[in-house]
């Protein structure tokens, strides 16, 4: 076990039981996290909140993308950097980024990704980007789907509330590269069937832009997905 190891661990229970303080979470699925294995964590976003909840939720040891701001932060930033958490510069592509998780898939650990881009204020899902295509079609890890309802309600009062959030864990799979078709199509569609496994996860009333088999195109991918805090 590394410092980094231990510094997660650490950060962990402390966040356990900030969360437990905040909020009444319910997690159905955990049965479904591969233990070992390189793995795609990709999430709805929701919420700056959301990434330090599902640290918690998942027993697992997992990676996150950071917007590189954090790292200059007393204390947080020190943490970051110690864990290995995955600078990203925000508004432009981030080759290094990407490198960089590419290579921790590739060590088989857990990187998680918000394919969304940016949280949505009116708890309905968006167009996503195509990074975690991209990491997903390179890594050829497996990709695990989760979805989260009520983030969005931790911590906005100053009046004593622990809002009810419910999480469901997904089956792990591997998207299929479509045969015959352009890259720029192949991660159109493996965007598609990423977005389709965290949807019907949700509540028909939240899915947004994937309600129905209508889906729309994804975005092309100009900058890595957002990270805590932006836009929130």
């Amino acid at each position: 076990m590394t410092i980094g190891d231990m510094a997660y661990g650490l950060m962990r229970a402390i966040l356990w039981c900030l969360t437990h303080l905040v909020c009444r979470y319910r997690v159905s699925g955990r049965q479904h996290v591969p233990r070992t294995g390189s793995l795609l964590v990709v999430v709805n976003h929701l919420s700056w909140y959301d990434p330090l909840l599902l640290g918690v939720v998942l027993r697992r040891r997992v990676w996150f993308f950071t917007k590189q701001e954090i790292f200059r932060w007393p204390f947080v930033g020190g943490l970051c950097q110690l864990t290995g958490q995955i600078p990203v510069k925000r508004g432009q592509s981030d080759r290094a980024a990407l490198e960089r998780a590419l290579a921790y898939l590739r060590q088989g650990r857990a990187v998680m990704i918000f394919p969304e881009g940016t949280v949505e204020r009116q708890e309905q899902m968006l167009p996503a980007r195509t990074g975690a295509a991209m990491l997903a079609l390179h890594s050829r890890a497996t990709v695990l789907p989760i979805a989260h309802t009520g983030t969005r309600r931790v911590l906005r009062s100053f009046r004593f509330q622990r809002p009810q959030v419910r999480i469901e864990i997904g089956e792990p799979f591997t998207p299929q590269l479509p045969a015959h078709i352009s890259r720029k199509a192949a991660l159109r569609a493996i965007t598609r069937e990423i977005m389709q496994h965290i949807a019907a996860l949700l509540p028909p009333e939240v899915r947004g832009a994937y309600a129905t088999d209508a889906t729309p195109a994804s975005q092309e991918i100009t900058s890595l997905p957002e990270t805590p805090k932006d836009r929130d």
